[in-house]
């Protein structure tokens, strides 16, 4: 889903760089070659990679938002394996400023949020709600039929609290033509997982 996501973005303007810890995929899509296959991906990347708005990099850096979309597997007992949303969460420690957003799309279970993601947000030394925002607007999307229902389909944004939860908003208003319901946030994780089970 970052892919599909950080295209549709640089798309409506934004200036986006999109990080993957696999040098391979890197170096794939900054010779503008694709990983994945999605109709109308390939043009997509082509158009917003040659205006300049998409960049690709292996590291992090500085930004006002940070969009996390990593996998979620599930572990032998069939619980959540949470090491990449971890792993992400403190790729991005280092970069976080005053002021930034961080938007967390991965499927998890209730409560990630508020008791995983923020405590290693908090390691950067800002106050999360204050100084940090932090929402979960989980991707809601088909194969093959992604940059379509990214735009179309109604979004669920639910922030840790409403300052989050606003600015998570703006920023999908961006390109969301569908409805953006704001909530909080363990309501968010258990809508998609809802959704998941139906």
């Amino acid at each position: 889903i970052g892919l599909p996501t950080a295209c549709i973005l640089a798309s409506v303007g934004h200036t986006v760089r999109g990080v993957d810890t696999n040098p391979e995929v890197v170096r794939i899509l900054r010779s503008r070659g694709l990983h994945i296959y999605e109709p109308g991906l390939r043009e997509l990347l082509e158009l917003v990679t040659e205006s300049g708005r998409l960049i690709f990099s292996s590291e992090p850096s500085t930004a006002d938002v940070f969009v996390l979309a990593v996998p979620t597997p599930l572990n032998d007992d069939k619980s959540a394996n949470l090491q990449y949303v971890k792993a992400a969460t403190l790729s991005i420690v280092p970069y976080v400023r005053a002021g930034n957003l961080v938007i967390l799309e991965s499927t998890v279970p209730p409560g990630t949020l508020k008791n995983t993601v923020v405590p290693l947000l908090e390691k950067s030394g800002l106050s999360v709600g204050k100084e940090l925002f932090v929402a979960h607007s989980p991707e809601r999307v088909l194969p093959g039929r992604i940059l379509h229902e990214l735009v179309e389909n109604s979004r669920i944004v639910g922030g840790i609290d409403e300052e989050s939860t606003e600015r998570a908003r703006e920023l999908y208003a961006t390109f969301v033509k569908g409805q953006i319901l704001c909530t909080d946030s363990t309501t968010a994780e258990t809508v998609k997982l809802i959704e998941n089970t139906y």
